[in-house]
C-alpha cells in the first residue's frame, strides 16, 4: 500500500533523508523523491539562499570543532542534509582537512575502526598483531612530514600507485564488495556464462541485453569492465575510466557502453577526457532515455529482466552516442 503525503512528509522531516524515509516506508528512493518535490518539500540540493550561503559561510569560518553538534544543527536549521552543506562549503574552499575533531567524535571513529578489524581480515596479514608504541609515533612523523613537503606531482603518483594496487588485486579501482540495503540493487548476476558484479538494475539489464544480441547473432561477445583508460598528463582529478561494457562486433570491431543513470561532474569529465585521450574508440551512453524506450518490448524477451519503475528522461552528453 502506498503511503500517504503526510507519512511521506512526516517520514522525511523525521530522518533529514530521502532514502531513509523510503526504507521506513518501503517504497523506492525514486518514488519518494518524486512525490517530495511534488510536494514542494524537498529543495534543490545545488540552490542555496543568500541567507543559507551567509549563515553556512559563518559556521566555517568560525572554526568550529567537527563533532561538536553544531554542523547537525545548521543542517537542521536549514533542512538540508550534511553531505549537501559539506559539498557547498568544500565549492567555497571552507573546507579543511586540519579541523579539529571533538573526543566523543574521535571516540565513535575508534569504536568503528576496531569493530570493522574485528570483523574483516587484515588487508596485509597483520590481525592480532600491533605495532609497538615507537614505530607509530615514527610513522606519523614521517606521514605528516612528506604530507606538508611533497609536491602535487607527487602526491600525485601516490594516487596512482592506489589505483594500480586495487586494479591489479580488484580488477578495477572499485573494488566489488556486498551492500545491503540499496534500492539501487547492486551485487553479483549470473548471465548467460558470465557472472559479474553490476552496481545497478540497469546495468544488470544492460548485459542481458548483449546476452540476448549474442543468441541471435547480433553480436559476437561482450566483456564486463575488461579495461580501465588512464588519462596521461592530468595532475588533479579524474584519472582513470572504466566502462561498464566491450561489445565486439561480428565483424571484430569493438565499442564500449557506459551505463549511467545520474551524471556528477566527476562522471561529465571522466567521459570528456575518455573522447579527448582516446578519440579512436566509441563510446555510446546508456541512460534512462534507453531504458524508457526500450523496457517495455525487452521485459516480455528477456525473462530475467528486473523491473524498475524510476525510469524518466535524463541529460544526455553531447559527443556521446546514445542508441545502438
Amino acid at each position: 500500500m502506498k503511503a500517504t503525503n503526510e507519512q511521506i512528509l512526516e517520514s522525511y522531516q523525521k530522518h533529514k533523508s530521502v532514502w531513509k524515509a523510503a526504507k521506513e516506508l518501503g517504497m523506492a528512493g525514486q518514488t519518494v523523491h518524486q512525490r517530495l518535490q511534488k510536494l514542494g518539500a524537498n529543495k534543490p540540493n545545488n540552490v542555496f539562499s543568500d541567507e543559507e550561503k551567509k549563515k553556512i559561510k559563518n559556521l566555517y569560518e568560525s572554526n568550529f570543532i567537527y563533532g561538536d553538534g553544531k554542523l547537525n544543527n545548521l543542517c537542521i536549521e536549514l533542512n538540508r542534509s550534511k553531505a549537501t552543506i559539506c559539498a557547498y562549503a568544500k565549492l567555497l574552499g571552507f573546507t579543511s582537512n586540519n579541523r579539529k575533531h571533538s573526543e566523543k567524535y574521535k571516540k565513535i571513529k575508534r569504536e568503528n575502526v576496531k569493530n570493522w578489524y574485528k570483523n574483516n581480515p587484515h588487508p596485509r596479514g597483520m590481525v592480532g598483531k600491533t605495532h609497538s608504541p615507537e614505530y607509530k609515533k615514527q610513522l606519523s612523523i614521517r606521514m605528516t612530514e612528506w604530507r606538508r613537503t611533497a609536491s602535487d606531482d607527487e602526491k600525485m603518483e601516490r594516487t596512482r600507485k592506489i589505483f594500480k594496487t586495487k586494479i591489479e588485486r580488484y580488477g578495477s579501482i572499485s573494488p566489488k564488495l556486498e551492500k545491503v540495503g540499496t534500492t539501487w540493487r547492486q551485487g553479483w548476476r549470473e548471465i548467460g556464462d558470465k557472472r559479474i558484479y553490476c552496481r545497478s538494475r540497469w546495468e544488470a539489464n544492460y548485459g542481458r541485453f548483449l546476452e540476448f544480441l549474442k543468441k541471435h547473432n547480433q553480436i559476437k561477445e561482450w566483456e564486463h569492465e575488461p579495461k580501465t583508460f588512464w588519462f596521461t598528463g592530468i595532475k588533479r582529478g579524474t584519472l582513470t575510466y572504466l566502462p561498464d561494457y566491450k561489445v565486439i562486433n561480428l565483424n571484430g570491431s569493438h565499442y564500449w557502453v557506459e551505463v549511467k543513470g545520474w551524471y556528477d561532474d566527476r562522471s561529465k569529465t571522466k567521459i570528456k577526457r575518455f573522447h579527448q585521450q582516446f578519440p579512436d574508440e566509441k563510446l555510446i551512453l546508456v541512460d534512462a532515455t534507453w531504458f524508457k524506450d526500450n523496457n517495455k518490448k525487452l521485459k516480455p524477451l528477456i525473462p530475467e529482466w528486473e523491473s524498475d519503475q524510476r525510469i524518466k528522461k535524463s541529460t544526455l552528453i553531447p559527443g556521446t552516442i546514445n542508441t545502438l
